[in-house]
């Protein structure tokens, strides 16, 4: 009888491998979810306080940033969902960190809504 319980629980080293693989798969997915979240964070620290909004356009610094573009909607998965699109009026801007809380700044102000920020290519310093 206590040797029927142990067969039970009797592994194979191939089944004892496809164990250590799907926990060697959890950790590396729990990892890289970790580090999309961390870089994520970079682009949020919160210095909304920069940011106003006069006549549809975003100041950053008391300086005109981006204009209020479009306001469009669309289902995502059966769910209205609306969007605002902004267009930045510096073309030079190329800080990640200004655009990320320029849409932090706005999404706050919208809750539920998606958030764009175009650069015109038209006087950047972006190349193909």
């Amino acid at each position: 009888m206590l040797r029927e319980k142990f067969l039970l629980f009797h592994l194979t080293p191939f089944t004892m491998k496809k164990i250590l693989f799907i926990a060697i798969a959890l950790c590396t997915l729990g990892v890289a979810t970790s580090q999309v979240a961390l870089k994520n964070k970079t682009y949020r620290n919160k210095n909304k306080e920069r940011f106003s909004i006069k006549d549809n356009v975003v100041y950053y610094n008391d300086k005109p940033l981006a204009k209020y573009q479009t306001k469009s909607y669309s289902l995502d998965n059966g769910e209205l969902t609306e969007e605002y699109n902004l267009l930045m009026l510096d073309n030079k801007i190329d800080n990640k960190q200004v655009i990320g809380d320029l849409i932090d700044y706005i999404s706050e102000r919208h809750k539920g809504a998606e958030v764009e920020v175009e650069i015109n290519a038209e006087g950047s310093d972006f190349k193909l």
